[in-house]
């Protein structure tokens, strides 16, 4: 992975490098999410902290979009097994309350809530009384993540559906002398989280209509029909099964919430958020959506159809926000960032051909995705670029490996936190050393460990210096 370097800058000044630093305390970092829980989840609203659930405390709950409680473990280390353990148990002791216990756990006279957590709150708990499930979902949060543990949650939402979730934060020290540090974290997952398959695929059908087998009668069920015709229709929106219900999300980001429809005792109960459909929308025309559309009940089809065809309009000529460009990629060309201080020797690599990185799931995940052929240009970090080859095989863990143990490396390929380094044969095409790598302003280089390399002004420059073909896009 090649590391991130901070610098505080000031004009006239010379730069101060910001180290990197830990939380001092639990408390703390329960502290600043609590102050602002978009911290670790853009749509989250909260509710209490140091929730009493029997004989424990669960760290901090919150809410959010259409009614869904959300249970946040918070850890001020690397997030390990048992943070998902103490979790689901929460979960559990939690979905055992009553109503009544809810409802007086959540308006507590201590918890100060704003108008719009008082709002989800109320809807939370009048859905509920209406008869519909109660929703709870977990977001597990602290400084970096055991191998283990992404692996327990990548099988529970895939195979499962369960909803549980990862936010990993970096800390480094902050200028100036108010003892303060900078939280960093990749916000790139908030507005694309959870997409699923689209609806051509045949999970997606099987599970629209595993919901529809909710809407019973013959008017829920014409208005169910009607209520997706609209919504697949329209290009902005996506028609997202969720549970016993449907959420109507925007195309391009599946897992947040714009409107939201589900069978009631009589009928069809909906709500739409004209607020959220601005915040993805911005030039959306929503005055057609009244006051009165936002939480509604349908009997009437003719009813239902103006709702939808409402939402629909709004966000028709809308160009949403505007997508990041990617630049073609070559089919051809790699990036690896191979990190001197985890114990590597560069001297191995070439000696034994590999590259290699580990020391957690954030680590080596994007390295176990490398094909066999793949031609790697490889970057050291604060360094430049010092050699270019072709993959051989896949990635190898190298604790798991007899062969690769035995051979006579001066570096050290295992990790104090016990995640495993791992190791992807490497056929050499031209290495340097250190003292003559390639670097220079403005060459690709990423915090990934390994990506593919699409940036051309960094394809010429190498190509050239390790005297390779360049490879055009196709």
């Amino acid at each position: 992975m090649a590391e991130i370097g901070l610098w505080h800058a000031v004009r006239g000044s010379q730069p101060t490098r910001l180290l990197e630093e830990s939380v001092p305390l639990e408390k703390d970092l329960e502290n600043w999410i609590f102050e602002d829980p978009t911290l670790i989840s853009p749509s989250l609203q909260r509710v209490r902290r140091q929730v009493p659930l029997g004989n424990k405390f669960m760290d901090l709950l919150a809410i959010e979009e259409p009614g869904v409680w959300v249970v946040c473990e918070l850890k001020k280390t690397p997030l390990y097994r048992d943070s998902l353990v103490q979790a689901i148990d929460y979960v559990t002791r939690l979905d055992m309350l009553s109503l009544e216990q809810l409802r007086k756990l959540v308006m507590d006279s201590s918890a100060q809530h704003s108008e719009r957590t008082l709002k989800l709150i109320e809807k939370a708990l009048d859905r509920e009384a209406n008869g519909e499930d109660r929703n709870i979902r977990v977001v597990l949060a602290g400084i970096g993540v055991r191998e283990d543990l992404q692996h327990m949650v990548n099988y529970l939402t895939k195979k499962f559906s369960f909803p549980v979730s990862i936010c990993t934060f970096a800390a480094v020290s902050a200028p100036g002398d108010d003892q303060g540090i900078i939280l960093m974290r990749d916000i790139s997952e908030d507005t694309a989280v959870d997409v699923i398959e689209g609806a051509s695929s045949v999970d997606y059908e099987e599970r629209l209509f595993g919901v529809k087998q909710y809407f019973r009668t013959q008017n829920q069920t014409a208005i169910f029909d009607e209520f997706c015709r609209i919504f697949l229709d329209q290009p902005n929106l996506f028609v997202r099964p969720w549970k016993k219900s449907i959420m109507i999300a925007p195309s391009q980001h599946h897992g947040r919430y714009l409107a939201f429809f589900t069978a009631s005792r009589d009928g069809i109960r909906a709500s739409v958020s004209t607020e959220s459909i601005l915040e993805f929308f911005p030039d959306a025309d929503v005055s057609e959506i009244t006051t009165e559309m936002e939480e509604v009940s349908f009997e009437d089809p003719a009813q239902a159809q103006k709702w939808a065809l409402a939402i629909a309009k709004s966000v028709a000529n809308s160009s949403g926000h505007p997508e990041r460009s990617v630049p073609q990629w070559n089919g051809s060309d790699w990036y690896f960032a191979f990190g001197g201080s985890e114990g590597r020797r560069w001297e191995d690599a070439v000696q034994f051909g590999f590259v290699s990185a580990g020391g957690g799931d954030w680590y080596s995940k994007t390295v176990k995705a490398l094909p066999i052929g793949a031609r790697l240009f490889v970057y050291m970090p604060k360094i430049g670029y010092v050699g270019v080859g072709v993959t051989t095989g896949l990635a190898i863990n190298y604790a798991e490996s007899a062969e690769w143990k035995s051979k006579k490396m001066s570096g050290s390929y295992v990790h104090e936190n016990g995640e495993p380094e791992f190791l992807v044969p490497v056929e050499w095409i031209k290495t340097v050393s250190p003292s003559e790598a390639t670097y220079g302003n403005g060459l690709f280089a990423s915090q990934h460990s390994a990506c593919k390399l699409r940036d051309l002004k960094t394809l010429k420059v190498l190509t050239q210096k390790f005297d390779v073909p360049y490879v055009d896009l196709p």
